[in-house]
């Protein structure tokens, strides 16, 4: 499967091309692997020649852009040109537009009637987002499915017409199973040589890639059979001595993130948690908040930048912050009890760090991260030294990935 992505908005820097991600995430979770993306301009002679280029190498091809009622939307007409036939009214299309234009008061004209036309044998995707209609055509053994360059117009036909129809084609051809493991607290280079025996001995059914991202790293071990029931049976064959290896930092085989996975342990446990961020700059908090359902265990937190704050609002001992200096763990300590006792929950987030790119000294280099977790009967305090790599935003996002991994152990604990 090929993905071509249409459009000098593109080329020129001026839009990010999100459309390609989402196709081919949701291509990978069908079981369908893209070999190759492009993007290439609003040009009828180069969308014409990358097809004629491009069909020499797959028989699938998925476009995106171009399908609207503007002069720059061109591929549909290209489409008829390539596979040789006309452009024909689609009536189904025609009659959705003609109810959609009515409920909104508008008048159909001519600009958009003409939305309605396909190629001849190809079949409308119906677009209930927008006006123009999604196309699948295919001859000679080649399909081409056209969408919209708009993503939420796009996303919406992909989901509910083109994976449905790519499943059943694909069906009963080959097999590709993947299975995705969520590991923190180690990074990339030291789990691949800790489990580097492991992989040296997979069969050649199966494959693995390293995802790693700020604070945690993604396994993806995929499976290729000739039937989907081989390609489970290769997967789970894997994964008891990879799981004994990798026990004290795995945290999910079933696609979670590490913030989803903290918000279900707290919902379950009918616990509650308040966040007090000094270098994170509310960014625990916004990704907690970013879940739907959050309000049943997030009381709220602080963001408590300044010593002012630290000391006015969350009452962290002066002794403290003038001994040990605001990235401290007895500060963090101080932070972690108080925000706990200020919001009356259970457990509580607190970190303190230099996440540069200024700030750092010998003793307190950037960054430097203390965060403590305060839970109903202890607190956990520890130091990271995340490095300058990758720069402040990086910094931030490990510090987070850290202290809510090391809420999860805790939680996780406690309900053992």
């Amino acid at each position: 499967m090929y993905i071509i992505n249409i459009g000098n908005e593109l080329l020129f820097g001026k839009t990010i091309n999100t459309n390609a991600a989402y196709i081919a995430e949701k291509l990978y979770e069908t079981g369908i692997e893209v070999e190759k993306i492009m993007v290439i301009p609003d040009s009828p002679e180069t969308i014409f020649k990358t097809l004629t280029d491009v069909f020499k190498e797959t028989d699938w091809i998925i476009t995106t852009g171009g399908l609207g009622p503007t002069k720059d939307d061109m591929t549909k007409k290209v489409i008829a040109q390539f596979f040789e036939v006309d452009l024909e009214l689609d009536n189904t299309t025609l009659e959705f537009l003609k109810k959609m234009f009515r409920e909104r008061g508008w008048e159909l004209d001519e600009v958009n009637r003409k939305q309605a036309e396909i190629p001849e044998g190809s079949l409308a995707l119906t677009n209930k987002n927008g006006t123009a209609p999604g196309i699948w055509i295919e001859k000679n053994g080649k399909t081409l499915i056209a969408l919209q360059g708009v993503p939420f117009e796009m996303q919406a036909i992909l989901i509910e017409s083109v994976i449905p129809l790519l499943k059943e084609k694909y069906k009963g051809t080959h097999a590709v199973v993947h299975k995705n493991i969520l590991v923190c607290g180690i990074g990339e280079s030291a789990l691949a040589q800790k489990i580097e025996g492991w992989e040296s001995a997979l069969p050649k059914e199966a494959t693995l890639a390293y995802l790693p991202s700020p604070g945690q790293v993604l396994l993806r071990l995929t499976a290729r059979a000739a039937k989907e029931s081989i390609a489970k049976q290769v997967i789970e064959n894997q994964l008891p001595p990879l799981f004994e290896i990798i026990n004290p930092y795995l945290v999910s085989t079933e696609g979670e993130t590490l913030v989803e996975i903290v918000s279900e342990l707290l919902k379950k446990n009918r616990k509650k948690l308040a966040v007090a961020e000094s270098c994170t700059g509310g960014y625990i908090a916004h990704l907690i908040t970013s879940l739907p359902g959050s309000s049943q265990f997030f009381e709220g937190g602080i963001v408590s930048y300044s010593n002012e704050i630290k000391r006015n609002i969350l009452n962290v001992r002066e002794s403290n912050l003038k001994n040990q200096g605001a990235v401290s763990e007895l500060v963090v300590n101080d932070m972690a009890m108080n925000i706990m006792s200020l919001f009356e929950t259970d457990y509580a987030i607190a970190v303190s760090g230099i996440a540069g790119p200024d700030g750092g000294t010998d003793e307190k280099p950037i960054g430097l991260v203390w965060i403590a977790v305060a839970t109903p009967t202890k607190i956990v305090t520890q130091k990271f030294l995340f490095g300058k790599n990758g720069g402040r935003e990086v910094i931030i996002k490990r510090a987070a990935m850290a202290a809510l991994n090391m809420l999860r152990i805790e939680v996780t604990k406690k309900n053992l």
